[in-house]
């Protein structure tokens, strides 16, 4: 694809982890940040800095994200996978979904976040599972493009994270290039960072739309969308 091809060639490996703070930030080059203002779809990956830096204190500080209770997310992956299957959460951040589905005998589990201090909390507050499972610190694009194609049966995820995904990045089609099976996710479609026509995007690679409950609670902040490959 062009657009990942033109995203591979300017976002490098320490762009990434500069953003991480792996490495020390600095800031784009001066041509760069012109051309991020001019051209809509140059490549960026800033907007993932407000959850690499969360933690403790700050807007989307970890603790919020703790919880004991069933999500509608949870509920369809339930619903629609076995505990045989490969399962890859984008946006893990502490854990508290994952460690459900491991309670309930899922084993091969994996997931990525870009908060540190989320992972940190993650290992803590659920060590079995954090050590069983394959948790990486990285950012949704570089997970996806080192990820194998149909190297897991599902995807899920809290779609906010997706959401704050630049459209420089074909992020749909990469999950629909990793996901075997099928993809699962939790989208706020009345407050998208970058709004998509997912069902459009997850048609064209493939995937049809198999449930929604977008019609039962049309209101709500957020809905849950299936896709199943065809």
């Amino acid at each position: 694809m062009a657009g990942l091809s033109l995203f591979r060639r300017v976002i490098r490996n320490e762009d990434f982890n500069r953003v991480l703070g792996v490495e020390p930030f600095r800031p784009r080059p001066l041509g760069q940040k012109l051309l991020c203002k001019a051209v809509w779809f140059w490549p960026r990956i800033e907007d993932a800095r407000g959850w690499a830096e969360a933690s403790t204190g700050t807007q989307w500080n970890p603790e919020q994200y703790l919880h004991s209770h069933r999500t509608k997310l949870v509920e369809q992956v339930l619903q629609h996978t076995t505990t045989d299957d490969s399962l890859m959460e984008l946006g893990c951040n502490c854990g508290s979904d994952m460690a459900q589905l491991y309670d309930l005998g899922y084993r091969n589990l994996r997931g990525v976040d870009a908060s540190g201090a989320a992972l940190d909390l993650f290992g803590r507050e659920y060590p079995a599972v954090f050590r069983h499972c394959n948790i990486q610190h990285d950012l949704f694009q570089r997970y996806l493009m080192n990820s194998g194609d149909d190297e897991v049966e599902f995807i899920y995820s809290n779609g906010a994270t997706i959401e704050l995904v630049h459209p420089s990045f074909p992020v749909v089609a990469e999950i629909c290039r990793v996901a075997r099976s099928g993809v699962l996710l939790d989208l706020s479609e009345q407050s998208q960072g970058y709004p998509r026509d997912y069902v459009g995007l997850f048609r064209n690679s493939g995937f049809n739309l198999v449930y929604s409950n977008k019609p039962e609670v049309p209101n709500s902040k957020s809905h849950i969308f299936v896709f199943t490959r065809r």
